[in-house]
C-alpha cells in the first residue's frame, strides 16, 4: 500500500482537485484506493457524498473512538474516511500531545493489505492535520499554482516535510505539481520554465506534467462529481492521467 499526502500550506492551489483526480484516475487504472479527508472544509467528503452525521468520521478516528475499518465509508465514488467540520476548532487539542501525530499512521498500518493506494487531502495550513498526514505517508505531492508568492512559499512546505522526516524518515517528495497552468499567460510560462531549475537548487523533484487550467474542473466541483467520470476528455483529465502515468513509473523505479 502506498500512501500519498497532497499538501501545501497555501490555499487555492488545487489540492482537493488533485486528491480527487488522483484517486479517480488510479481507480480507472484498476487500483483499489482509499481517500482520507483531513481538511475540516470537507470538500472531498462532499464530492464523495460521504455521511458526516451519526456515523464514524475522521473526528472519531482521531479521538480513538473507532477503528479505521469502522470509519471507512463505501460510496459510489469509492472508499473514504470522511472529514468532519467539528475538527475545525480543535486542532490545538490534538497538537498538545505528541503521540497524536502518529495516530493516523498506526491506523493505516492495520489495513496495509486492503488498498493499493491511500490519498490524503490536507488543509491549507501547516498544523496538526497536515503534519499527521505527512507522518502517515510514504510520499507527498505538492500542488503549486503559477504565482510568485506560491513559489516563495515552497521553502516553508519543504521545511515542514523535512520536520516530518524526524518521525517518518522514509518520507519522499514525489514531486511539485504545477496546477492551473495557462501557457498563454506570461507569468505562468516563466514559472513553468524556471520551476525545474528551482527544484534542482532546492533538492526537490518537479513533475514533467503540468495541469492546465480547465473550465470543466469548476463544473465538476459545482456539480460535486468526479472529473474522470463526467469529463474524461477535458484538458485537466488528460493532464491528470499523464501525471498518474508519471507517478506510477517513478514508483516502479523506486521498487
Amino acid at each position: 500500500m502506498t500512501t500519498i499526502a497532497i499538501a501545501n500550506q497555501k490555499g487555492g492551489v488545487a489540492k482537493t482537485t488533485t486528491a480527487l483526480c488522483l484517486a479517480n484516475g488510479l481507480q480507472e487504472c484498476g487500483y483499489t484506493v482509499l481517500i482520507i479527508d483531513m481538511d475540516p472544509q470537507c470538500n472531498t467528503s462532499s464530492t464523495y457524498k460521504a455521511v458526516q452525521e451519526d456515523t464514524n468520521t475522521l473526528y472519531d478516528l482521531l479521538h480513538e473512538d473507532c477503528t479505521i475499518e469502522e470509519a471507512i465509508q463505501t460510496t459510489d465514488s469509492g472508499d473514504i474516511v470522511s472529514g468532519d467540520s467539528h475538527l475545525a476548532g480543535i486542532e490545538g487539542e490534538f497538537a498538545a500531545h505528541i503521540k497524536n501525530y502518529t495516530l493516523l499512521r498506526k491506523a493505516l498500518s492495520t489495513i496495509n493489505d486492503r488498498y493499493d493506494f491511500v490519498i490524503i487531502d490536507t488543509p491549507p495550513n501547516i498544523g496538526f492535520y497536515m503534519t499527521s498526514a505527512l507522518v502517515a505517508s510514504d510520499g507527498v505531492i505538492v500542488p503549486l499554482k503559477a504565482e510568485k508568492f506560491a513559489i516563495d512559499g515552497l521553502a516553508q512546505i519543504m521545511a515542514n516535510i523535512n520536520d516530518a522526516k524526524d518521525v517518518n524518515p522514509d518520507l519522499k517528495i514525489y514531486g511539485v505539481l504545477l496546477t492551473v497552468y495557462d501557457k498563454r499567460t506570461a507569468l505562468d510560462t516563466i514559472v513553468h520554465d524556471q520551476l525545474p531549475e528551482i527544484g534542482k537548487q532546492q533538492g526537490f523533484n518537479v513533475f514533467n506534467t503540468s495541469i492546465r487550467t480547465c473550465q470543466q474542473i469548476k463544473e465538476a466541483q459545482s456539480r460535486q462529481v468526479r472529473l474522470f467520470d463526467e469529463y474524461p476528455n477535458c484538458n485537466a483529465a488528460i493532464d491528470y492521467a499523464n501525471l498518474i502515468k508519471e507517478l506510477l513509473e517513478d514508483l516502479k523505479e523506486e521498487n
